[in-house]
């Protein structure tokens, strides 16, 4: 039934403080020994699938933010038509939850055959992904159950994070010294932005549980955030969602809005928010409702707070009010929004 899998996927994403927890102490051994093995990388790749190619385009910001390394981040299903892998000097980080997704094994192996050194990111030490890698960073989010992506969607972020700061800290930059500094403060923030958030996510589901069309824009490190909880609506709640990158709706996809639309914006710093707030304004006199997700109040009742303001680790944040707004979302609707544990659950 899928009440009963919508409460499953709540009680992991509860289970988040001590997945980022235990994810810091795994991940940073595995970093200890692999990451002078990688910082000389000229271009790193990142590749996965689903919620995976979602974490990679927040691995791809943050190698470049701290290490001010090139990077990109290509769709496993498409790495071989668009990576341009050239031997040893190229790094793909291949990223897949359970190790077993098809086409970012195709992907790896690729990369492997063309030369490249080859990193998997996983939740799963003894997977096919893990044994046709060159070296393993690990996660420690524990086993999901329900087979929808939360706490280890969050985990590899962390990951991705921590890969980017001890790159960059080999490479002598600050920031990614400074950051890897306060990483210890992440999993006490995933815990408060867990319970500050999920009484505002279940009011605001039962406000919206009618609405028929959900868009979910963000900029920057958090177009791969909108993506990723467009992905959770459809999978979770059974609604239609689109995500975009914020000034991109505007080209386009806009003129779909009407009183039977939902746009969640998720607010850039305060410096870049201006635009976004006449887009809120824009959207309501078109008959849209808006939900901000922000890390300062906005004088919105409609408002989902985190207690983050880093950029860089922002990503971390922002989607976890939205995977608790897509479980009440479900649970709202009263089942019309088939939870979907038939989803090829491998490909994360």
């Amino acid at each position: 039934m899928p009440g009963r899998q919508a409460y499953l996927i709540l009680k992991e994403i509860l289970e988040e403080e001590e997945a980022v927890k235990l994810t810091l102490e795994v991940a940073s051994r595995c970093l200890e020994e692999v990451a002078p093995c990688l910082h000389s990388a000229n271009f790193t790749y990142f590749t996965g699938s689903g919620t995976s190619y979602h974490a990679s385009i927040v691995g791809q910001y943050a190698l470049s933010r701290l290490a001010s390394s090139f990077s990109s981040s290509v769709p496993a299903s498409e790495f071989s038509q668009w990576a341009s892998v050239k031997g040893p000097e190229t790094l793909v980080v291949a990223i897949s939850r359970s190790g077993e997704t098809s086409d970012t094994l195709e992907a790896a192996e690729y990369a492997r055959s063309h030369g490249a050194k080859v990193l998997a990111l996983t939740n799963t030490p003894g997977s096919s992904l893990a044994s046709v890698s060159h070296f393993i960073l690990l996660t420690g989010a524990g086993e999901e159950r329900s087979g929808v992506a939360t706490k280890t969607y969050v985990s590899q972020l962390v990951a991705l994070c921590l890969f980017s700061a001890f790159i960059g800290e080999i490479k002598g930059r600050g920031e990614a010294v400074r950051l890897k500094s306060i990483l210890n403060e992440l999993p006490g923030k995933v815990g408060e932005t867990v319970r500050l958030s999920g009484e505002q996510a279940r009011r605001l589901a039962e406000e919206h549980s009618e609405a028929e069309f959900f868009f979910v824009l963000g900029s920057g490190p958090n177009y791969a955030t909108a993506l990723e909880a467009a992905l959770k609506l459809k999978e979770v709640a059974g609604v239609f969602a689109e995500g975009f990158s914020t000034r991109e709706f505007l080209h386009g996809p806009m003129h779909l809005v009407d009183e039977k639309t939902t746009v969640i914006i998720l607010l850039p710093p305060q410096e870049q928010a201006d635009t976004c707030v006449d887009l809120a304004s824009r959207l309501e006199k078109l008959g849209s409702r808006v939900i901000t997700v922000a890390d300062r109040e906005v004088g919105s009742e409609n408002q989902l707070l985190v207690p983050i303001n880093n950029p860089i680790l922002s990503p971390i944040f922002f989607i976890i009010p939205l995977q608790l707004l897509s479980c009440y979302l479900s649970l709202a609707r009263e089942g019309k929004g088939e939870l979907r544990s038939e989803v090829e659950t491998s490909g994360y």
